[in-house]
């Protein structure tokens, strides 16, 4: 129930702290501490993400993946993935400089996220129509997986 902690676990077991999980290794929920609620973006940062055209969010949002992929696993496998994932969006990266200030405080709260709520975040907004990219993600999640 906690592969890839914290970067790729879900909540946590409400069951497991008092020992009534009986999914055991394969609860869906993570089974180890979390000190705090995961960072989540608030409700401007989700409009502003709404509104935003999808090759901007996912030039923001791409950078962000990488450092964090990296960060988790720097094997040739997720390179291999991440470079999969950004020709499937097929986006141009931002230079900070190039960045509003609301765009900056979105940045800033996207790089608060786990790794597995920024793929997420990905794919149910900039990502809808595009199979090819989501089908890119659920690559580079099942190789991070087989990391942890």
């Amino acid at each position: 129930g906690s592969i890839g902690h914290p970067a790729l676990c879900s909540r946590p077991c409400l069951y497991f702290p008092t020992g009534e999980c009986a999914n055991g290794e394969s609860c869906e929920f993570c089974h180890m501490g979390h000190g705090k609620r995961a960072t989540h973006l608030n409700k401007r940062h989700r409009e502003q993400l709404r509104d935003m055209e999808a090759a901007r969010a996912k030039a923001l949002i791409l950078p962000i993946v990488r450092t964090k992929s990296l960060a988790f696993d720097g094997s040739l496998e997720t390179e291999l993935s991440l470079q999969r994932l950004a020709a499937a969006c097929g986006v141009e990266s931002l230079s900070r400089a190039h960045l509003s200030r609301s765009e900056r405080s979105l940045v800033v709260a996207l790089g608060g996220m786990n790794l597995r709520l920024l793929l997420i975040t990905l794919q149910r907004g900039a990502l809808q129509a595009e199979p090819a990219a989501i089908a890119a993600v659920e690559a580079l999640l099942t190789q991070l997986r087989r990391v942890a």
